[in-house]
């Protein structure tokens, strides 16, 4: 199971996830953050351990990005000195790291 808290993630990303039941009955958790004209719909199935990254421009359909982590057992925040520059930070078990920073623009990194 994927380590995380859920308030941590709401802290920095500022929004209440939806949760949602899937198939299997286990929950998984979407959190929609949208910020000078750029959306992030990031999706956590923790039953799973799998992390889904979505961009996409305000008001369009399509993804700009579409990523997504297989077998990430931990995911952590990082608060800078001054608060301001706080983020998500996901590993997977082949050692990629994805960084989620939200302010003061939406930003995806991924380290392969």
């Amino acid at each position: 199971m994927l380590e995380w808290d859920e308030t941590e993630f709401t802290g920095i990303l500022e929004v209440i996830p939806e949760a949602i039941e899937d198939d299997a009955g286990g929950p998984f958790y979407v959190f929609n953050v949208s910020n000078n004209g750029v959306e992030l719909e990031l999706t956590v199935f923790p039953f799973e351990e799998d992390v889904r990254f979505r961009l996409f421009r305000s008001g369009e359909n399509h993804s700009l990005l579409e990523y997504q982590i297989m077998g990430c057992k931990f995911a952590r925040h990082h608060i800078g000195s001054t608060g301001n520059n706080s983020y998500l930070s996901f590993i997977s078990k082949t050692g990629i790291e994805v960084t989620v920073i939200v302010k003061p623009d939406i930003q995806v990194l991924i380290n392969e």
